[in-house]
């Protein structure tokens, strides 16, 4: 079972719940700050975020543009990654951590340019999620593996 995918499950159902997931859309969100970090929102970036919700978080095409959407308003009403990166810290393990690290490589990387601003957001964040240096050099290798 893919390691998203537990965030969308109830105890009592296999059935993804995503409304009522805060979860989901805190990662949403932080990808999307990598991806606009350079204040550019490339094709490019947007075609590698709706890849990774289809792919790593198993979200359905119909709901990607929506949670996208939301996320937007969220980011841009956010003063900081905290907000964000609290409720990944209560959520999801150090492996879930160290991938959502990768997946946020994987977007940065998407254009063919990591622009000195996505690494920042994605060490700030790393940093929050209390991923190890290690880890984080980890991801991004194995992120620029994946482009």
């Amino acid at each position: 079972m893919n390691f998203f995918k537990k965030i969308f499950q109830t105890e009592d159902s296999d059935d993804p719940k995503i409304d009522d997931k805060t979860s989901i859309k805190a990662c949403i969100a932080l990808l999307l700050e990598t991806s606009m970090a350079d204040e550019v929102l490339d094709e490019s970036e947007l075609k590698a975020l709706k890849n990774t919700l289809l792919t790593d978080f198993l979200i359905e095409e119909d709901e990607i543009d929506e949670l996208i959407n939301f996320a937007k308003e969220n980011v841009e009403d956010s003063t900081s990654l905290y907000e964000f990166t609290r409720d990944i810290n209560d959520n999801f393990d150090s492996d879930e951590r160290i991938k959502l690290i990768e997946s946020m490589w994987k977007i940065a990387y998407a254009d063919g340019n990591i622009d000195k601003y996505e690494e920042h957001i994605i060490r700030k964040v790393s940093n929050l999620i209390y991923v190890a240096h290690s880890d984080f050099i980890k991801a991004k290798l194995l992120a620029k593996e994946h482009i």
